[in-house]
């Protein structure tokens, strides 16, 4: 729903977020590529996991167990989760911003791992608005959360769920 009112002496656009609430967002699909794993090991100290550099310069992931070659680093998994979630909306026609305009900002967010990733596997992210609500700090905000859940190919196979909040300036 949009409302005009008068705020600061000038006339602006008043957008309620709450008809939003339980809103399903698009499903997305994120694969865990051995580059991207690679790329994070480069900037991320993960105890038990390294990228090392064979003798032709080729860069190789080593894991402290060999049956562990084949798993993402557990903080990989908060990585997956926001590029995963960021694949599921449209910041105009989902939450009803303009974020060539106005300033977003990531807000909590928390998650729930049932099992580690895999270097190689794609992942299905499914998302819906849960709540909206309205805050006020120096300016005025929405907060929009979204709960999540990441799942694997195989039926039940859940991989993560939890919660997101993105902070929408007003």
């Amino acid at each position: 729903m949009l409302v005009w009112a008068w705020r600061n002496r000038n006339l602006q656009l008043d957008i309620d977020r709450t008809t939003l609430i339980g809103r399903e967002l698009r499903s997305a699909t994120y694969t865990v590529t051995e580059v991207d794993v690679k790329d994070f090991l480069g900037v991320v100290d993960e105890p038990g996991f390294a990228v090392t550099r064979t003798e032709s310069g080729a860069s190789e992931m080593n894991a402290s167990e060999a049956d562990d070659a084949a798993l993402a680093p557990p903080s990989f998994a908060p990585f997956v989760a926001v590029l995963g979630l960021l694949k599921t909306f449209d910041w105009q026609n989902d939450f009803l911003f303009d974020y060539r305009t106005g300033t977003a900002m990531f807000g909590e967010q928390s998650i729930e791992f049932h099992r580690p990733l895999r270097v190689g596997e794609s992942v299905a992210i499914a998302a819906s608005i849960s709540d909206v609500y309205e805050k006020q700090g120096k300016s005025l905000f929405d907060v929009i959360e979204v709960i999540f859940e990441i799942t694997g190919s195989a039926e039940g196979d859940r991989l993560m769920s939890g919660q997101q909040s993105y902070i929408l300036f007003k």
